[in-house]
């Protein structure tokens, strides 16, 4: 979510970098959202709305180029919307549990249980990942994929109290979900089953108060330029349940109808402002439009390259095999939007619904599965969020960056192409700083690829 357990939380929004290195020179591309703006809008930097006053902030996702397919003749529109389509079981589908403490576990300072070394030492990589961890952090993983080939991944710290983080840790992804829903819309735009241009709230079946919403298309929702400039999904759960009189958190169709109570910030396709609420209203066009949950789609998209372990995260659960999630004092805590869970908890455990959020925030994975997802994007097998930028020149270069940031979350995928080999870094930890530690998070691990000139000759992938 922007941040999640956005009811009333105050904090700056956290920027995000990407970078785009080219043999003639540098390109900074800074992207706050899945996709970065097209070369002819504005500067997320400049034109982003602010924050919604008292609200916890997200940080965006990714950088990419936009897409050049041919829309595909629209579907025909619906009077009404189809309710979500529930997704196949697993663990995160479970009911939610009982009602807990607000009492935040203490953040881990015991030496976490020894793991078993790495087939071959990366000094530079654990330097990385262990200074943020002397930042105060209690734990994270790492993979970091070389021409194909899994050469390294570990885990450091703590998952959550006494259990040591590991390869086969899983995180919620946050914003780095978004990247994966454009893959997805890529592949249903190619297809045919759905178009760029397709205007999403006639499709749904929804009259919004502000008639300039009927123009909002899915290019919009993907690009950040719908006009919306408030994430009403993350902040505003229990407002819109107490307005429609229904159980809170309510249903992704309900959180669609109360968004379109708002008038827009902006005309549709004028401006970019990130927020989650537009993923959210496209996960739901697009589980329309497929009749299928989003979980199990993106799990299609990902089961011929060996992704096993995504599904869908919730806000209450706590899964054995996925980290416990530690936020910032300043953000540690924040009113319930669960009916079941009333009162003060912890934010990242029900201050905000992230299976409503679906595609925007929710994925849950592994960084070894999510460095597959970026390898297959890279080399053509899974679509790419937008249109690849893989250069087609000997000597071109350039560095992709898709981060998360979400309360007690802090993610990244980075993609660098050095005109000889590419490499895939994924990463996760269970703390974010939500403030300048974050900020130097891509720097270190970028700095740790340079600093690398030995690359492990294994692939590790076949133990994973």
């Amino acid at each position: 979510m922007g941040g999640a357990g956005e009811g009333a939380y105050a904090r700056r929004p956290v920027q995000r970098f990407v970078v785009l290195l080219l043999v003639a020179g540098v390109l900074a591309v800074i992207g706050l959202g899945l996709s970065a703006p097209r070369s002819t809008g504005p500067d997320p930097l400049t034109s982003a709305a602010s924050p919604t006053p008292g609200a916890v902030q997200e940080t965006p996702a990714s950088a990419v180029v936009e897409t050049k397919l041919t829309p595909p003749t629209a579907p025909a529109a619906v009077v009404s919307a189809a309710p979500p389509p529930a997704p196949s079981a697993d663990v995160s589908s479970r009911p939610e549990p009982a009602a807990r403490s607000s009492q935040q576990l203490p953040l881990p300072t015991a030496n976490p249980p020894a793991v078993s070394a790495p087939p071959a030492p990366m000094p530079a990589f654990d330097a990385a990942m262990n200074a943020v961890l002397a930042e105060g952090y209690p734990g994270g993983s790492l993979a970091v994929v070389r021409d194909g080939k899994l050469v390294y991944t570990r885990g450091y710290g703590f998952a959550k109290a006494g259990v040591a983080a590991t390869p086969m840790t899983r995180y919620r992804q946050a914003s780095v979900s978004k990247a994966v829903t454009g893959s997805l819309l890529a592949q249903l735009v190619t297809n045919g089953t759905l178009t760029m241009d397709l205007r999403v709230f006639p499709y749904l079946g929804v009259a919004p108060v502000d008639p300039r919403t009927n123009a909002i298309t899915v290019r919009m929702l993907k690009d950040h330029t719908s006009g919306f400039a408030g994430d009403y999904f993350l902040f505003e759960s229990r407002k819109a349940a107490t307005f429609y009189g229904v159980a809170s958190p309510p249903d992704p169709d309900t959180m669609v109808r109360w968004t379109a109570h708002y008038q827009l910030a902006t005309d549709p396709g004028s401006t970019y402002h990130y927020n989650n609420t537009n993923y959210a209203i496209l996960s739901r066009v697009i589980e329309k439009a497929t009749g299928r949950a989003w979980i199990d789609l993106v799990r299609d998209m990902a089961k011929p390259f060996g992704i096993a372990t995504w599904r869908l995260g919730t806000s209450l659960a706590r899964p054995a095999d996925e980290a416990t999630y530690y936020e910032a004092d300043t953000f540690k805590f924040g009113p319930s939007v669960f009916d079941s869970v009333p009162g003060t908890v912890e934010t990242p455990y029900g201050a905000y619904d992230a299976a409503s959020l679906n595609g925007a925030v929710a994925l849950v994975s592994t960084v070894i599965d999510m460095a597959r997802y970026d390898q297959g994007v890279a080399m053509g097998g899974i679509p790419a969020p937008e249109l690849d930028a893989i250069p087609t020149k000997a000597g071109w270069s350039y560095t992709y960056v898709y981060n998360g940031s979400m309360p007690g979350q802090y993610t990244f995928v980075m993609r660098v192409w050095d005109g000889a080999h590419l490499t895939v870094m994924a990463g996760a930890f269970n703390h974010r700083d939500a403030g300048a530690i974050d900020e130097t998070i891509n720097g270190r691990i970028l700095d740790a690829y340079r600093a690398t000139t030995a690359w492990p000759a294994v692939d590790l992938f076949p133990n994973y």
